[in-house]
């Protein structure tokens, strides 16, 4: 996976998300992505409180829980940290982005009609999702971790980099969402432009 340096002018991933031996990025997303993550954990802390408030432990415990209490603040606060603050040009370049690879997959995704009548061939669509034919911007496929192959991610890739660009802009993070529904002629036609351009790829 690709590695996060200290110079990069824009992130997604923090200090939390890094192996400690090897610097790259150790998970698929970034703590921050996850709310349903960090809201168990608060309320694991608040549990533990409650816990030592009450007098329902062990007085031999109370340390015990004392010391988890704290992993988890301290957890909590690494992970708010990792959050991205994009302002001025980081946040445009985010957002073009965003725009660019919400279009390119949508015009690359099977629609939905093609998926209820059973059209989707799989070897297409196993060539969607692992050749290296949606565009991005080096930089900042780099700071959602994703390695560019001649400034083109997998199809697999975009979606990743949508949902975490998606997720920091406060926007819409999920893919069934940008699907077309189908039926035009306009739709077919770019359904077969697709099939061109993938075939003319080779997967990486």
């Amino acid at each position: 996976m690709a590695k996060v340096t200290k110079d990069n002018g824009i992130k997604f991933f923090g200090e939390i998300d890094l192996n400690d031996t090897t610097g790259e990025i150790k998970s698929d997303m970034p703590a921050w992505y996850f709310d349903i993550h960090i809201m168990e954990l608060e309320e694991s802390m608040d549990r533990k409180k409650r816990m030592i408030d009450r007098g329902v432990v062990d007085p031999d415990q109370v340390p015990v829980l004392r010391n988890q209490i704290e992993g988890d603040r301290a957890r909590l606060e690494a992970i708010n940290k990792s959050r991205p603050d994009l302002s001025g040009r980081y946040k445009d370049m985010a957002w073009k982005a965003y725009e660019s690879l919400q279009q390119q997959i949508k015009d690359t995704m099977p629609t939905r009609k093609e998926s209820r009548d059973g059209l989707v061939n799989p070897h297409e669509e196993l060539d969607r999702l692992k050749k290296k034919h949606i565009a991005i911007n080096p930089e900042v496929a780099k700071a959602c971790g994703v390695n560019v192959v001649r400034g083109h991610i997998t199809g697999d890739e975009a979606n990743k980099c949508y949902q975490i660009l998606g997720k920091a802009l406060g926007e819409n993070t999920n893919i069934e969402k940008i699907r077309r529904e189908g039926n035009s002629e306009a739709t077919r036609s770019i359904h077969e432009l697709t099939k061109l351009i993938l075939s003319n790829q080779r997967v990486e």
